[in-house]
């Protein structure tokens, strides 16, 4: 997010979150620092062009072809076409420009700021891993930068039954033990990535160990596991910053994680990350229960979680479908922050500065669990906003795990001892209580939401914690800070609630007890044109050259002799005023030209021998040459 869209979230906070003002005590959590994170496309003027396909192609193999290009570069794949392999993104000696990787029907996808489908992969080259011990489609050397994936379908072969992931930007193991290693500056868009319903581990679409990366407008699927987890995108080992936006995100166990192992670096935790307008869902085809069940039981856990993290934004996202699915599985929750040191090796691991704002959840057994520590020594969670959400249809009945008298039935919020949490102006649907908390909690303000508060079928209701009757007592005890003066339970619509069971919290504070939401007033709960307008892709992107304004020409440039030694003639395509540029296989500029008619001489004898490739360029057209310096 950028400083000045960050001072607007503010101010809409201030002046239309109207309760939060009462809980301003409470220290608010500090936004991701993500502009330097750039998602706009760059100009690609003066890139150089560079074809691979089966035939008629500068490049047979997409490898070699990778290793060749130069900074400032567009590898331009065959749509339609299948590239088999597992591929490497090699790190440049040059620092300017970015490496393309396209379709060469690109410009037929979306350009307007909308995700791509399954339905448009005809417009996109199939890159496929047929390794069946798992190996990645794409992968990162130490310290590569700089790759945009546009526009390709990427995916593992049938053959490959237990698939690791498909896209690794950077190392979560050993290889990657220092900052300075870390691979950086990476940008999926409109990519389809996806798994298949032949084999038992499809890991994840998108593993995110670099730093200043973004998976944006993109599509990614059928990433589930039978006894394992699997993520639609996750990240351990690297440091942030990050943009997940306006994607579609399916996945069994979490469909986004951080977290989960202990990073290779030492002290690392991730940090500044932007997820926005995004889709994270499970399809009922998963569910044993559901009709459309498609016969495969994939572990089921949730749709979001932080096992680490600081500075996260998650704003403007629908996530949909949870159920519970245990022993194997969880219970069937929405969104988790539980932060986990495991075991000892990751003593770093910190969940603070989480700011959840203006999403839609629906359809899940729970609605959210967060934890202030590990059984271990940890840090303590805190600096946690929960503001303008509705969570619709958490459903114990439905979605839970069956056990009326348990904590997991469609319980809105399950927690124990973070700190500064502010849940404000959230709409709440849940069958089960509003609060099962289990370790007392402070700096903890509820104000402003509208939710239920009926008797669950095990007996549970409203702001309950075990050992203690909801209400007064349950607040007393598990909330302690809260107060009538201090506000910080104040100005809720509890629909169904005893109005009595909440007396201590009656006097300077006021909530109401309607018997239906049909009396509750707007002013309560979340507001809907705040997640409209949350929910609305948009980027501030300059107008550039887009990769697709340069055309392959129909008539071919030449270059002779070629071979050649001390001294070579490049022919223009056409009578126009053209220019050339010769870059070696490692992307250095070894010569640059402007022609003074369509024949140009130029002295190459001070090349060594080897490859080069020769850009023409005239009138909106390009070719690319490959030459050949012999001694």
């Amino acid at each position: 997010m950028s400083s000045a869209l960050i001072q607007v979230f503010y101010m809409v906070v201030s002046l239309v979150g109207m309760t939060y003002v009462v809980a301003a005590q409470i220290p608010r959590p500090a936004l991701p620092m993500t502009s330097e994170v750039v998602v706009c496309f760059p100009d690609t003027t003066g890139y150089t062009r560079i074809t691979v396909g089966p035939a008629g192609r500068q490049y047979q193999d997409l490898q070699q072809a990778i290793d060749a290009a130069p900074m400032r570069s567009v590898i331009i794949l065959d749509a339609g076409e299948t590239y088999s392999g597992s591929f490497t993104l090699p790190k440049k000696s040059d620092v300017s420009g970015w490496v393309i990787i396209t379709s060469s029907r690109a410009n037929e996808l979306p350009k307007d700021i909308r995700r791509v489908t399954p339905s448009m992969s005809p417009l996109m080259p199939r890159i496929v891993t047929v390794n069946t011990s798992g190996v990645p489609v794409f992968s990162t050397m130490s310290e590569a930068h700089h790759y945009r994936l546009v526009g390709l379908e990427i995916t593992a072969s049938p053959q490959v039954v237990e698939s690791y992931g498909l896209v690794n930007l950077g190392d979560g193991g050993t290889g990657q033990t220092t900052m300075s290693s870390v691979p950086h500056h990476f940008v999926v868009d409109r990519c389809y990535i996806h798994g298949h319903d032949e084999g038992t581990i499809m890991k994840y679409g998108v593993r995110l160990d670099c730093s200043n990366a973004a998976i944006i407008d993109s599509y990614l699927s059928q990433f589930h596991s039978i006894g394992f987890d699997a993520q639609a995108v996750s990240g351990i080992n690297g440091p942030g910053p990050f943009k997940i936006i306006n994607n579609y995100l399916s996945a069994s166990g979490e469909n986004i994680m951080f977290g989960g192992a202990a990073p290779s670096i030492q002290g690392l935790v991730p940090s500044d990350i932007e997820i926005r307008q995004n889709h994270m869902v499970k399809p009922l085809t998963w569910w044993v229960k559901h009709p459309s069940y498609a016969g495969k039981h994939w572990t089921i856990k949730n749709l979001f979680e932080l096992k680490t993290g600081r500075r996260v934004l998650l704003d403007g996202n629908t996530l949909e479908n949870c159920w519970a699915d245990l022993p194997i599985g969880q219970s069937g929750a929405a969104i988790l922050l539980t932060v986990r040191a495991e075991g000892g090796k990751s003593p770093q691991a910190d969940v603070s500065d989480v700011t959840i704002t203006n999403n839609i959840v629906k359809n899940v057994g729970e609605g959210i669990s967060i934890s202030g520590t590990d059984e271990i020594t940890s840090n303590r969670s805190s600096r946690i906003l929960i503001y303008n959400n509705k969570f619709l249809n958490i459903n114990g009945p439905e979605y839970g795990d069956g056990n009326d008298a348990g904590p997991n039935v469609g319980t809105f919020l399950k927690i124990g001892d973070p700190t500064n949490v502010i849940l404000d102006r959230n709409t709440i649907e849940q069958t089960g209580a509003i609060t099962w908390a289990y370790k007392p909690t402070t700096s903890f303000a509820f104000v402003g939401n509208r939710t239920n508060c009926f008797r669950s079928a095990g007996g549970y209701q409203g702001m309950y914690g075990p050992g203690k009757s909801d209400g007064n007592a349950s607040i007393a005890f598990y909330f302690p800070d809260i107060t009538d003066v201090n506000k910080h339970f104040d100005n809720n619509a509890l629909i169904g609630g005893n109005a009595a069971s909440y007396s201590n919290y009656a006097t300077v504070s006021k909530n109401l007890f309607p018997s239906s939401a049909a009396s509750v007033s707007d002013e309560i709960g979340a507001q809907q044109a705040l997640i409209d307008s949350a929910m609305s892709r948009r980027e501030d992107c300059d107008a550039v050259t887009s990769t697709y304004e340069f055309r392959e020409s129909t008539t071919s440039a030449t270059v002779f002799p070629n071979p050649a030694d001390g001294e070579i003639v490049v022919r223009a395509p056409h009578n126009r005023p053209a220019s050339f540029c010769i870059t070696d296989l490692v992307g250095r500029t070894v010569l640059t030209c402007e022609m003074q008619d369509t024949e140009q001489r130029a002295r190459i004898d001070h090349l060594p021998q080897g490859l080069y490739l020769v850009q023409v360029i005239a009138d909106g057209n390009y070719v690319t040459l490959v030459l050949t310096v012999s001694r």
